[in-house]
């Protein structure tokens, strides 16, 4: 058949480092205890921007149209090295310009 052999897998059956919670507050209007670890994270969060939370800038076009401009148009990006919205930028700034 095969030389496999099986893995060695720590036991799992020893739990002593684990010790229970402590009661909970029972009651209307229980606050659970505030630890200064709950404290700080609460400060910090407070504080704390996330780009992923906060609302983008950036926008999205999709453009239809014939399939020989459009390989015009990525010929272009890729020959100055350049994003699409940026060659779009020029291209609409010197159209403004000449207008």
């Amino acid at each position: 058949m095969s030389n496999r052999e099986t893995l060695s897998m720590p036991v799992l059956d020893d739990m002593d480092d684990f010790a229970p919670r402590g009661a909970a507050p029972t009651g209307q209007g229980a606050q659970p205890a505030t630890t200064p670890a709950r404290d700080t994270r609460k400060a910090v969060d407070a504080v704390s921007r996330f780009p992923s939370r906060e609302a983008s800038a950036d926008g999205q076009l999709n453009l239809k149209g014939p399939q020989h401009v459009l390989d015009r148009f990525k010929a272009m990006c890729k020959a100055d090295r350049r994003a699409y919205y940026d060659m779009l930028e020029i291209l609409m700034d010197r159209y403004e310009a000449d207008s």
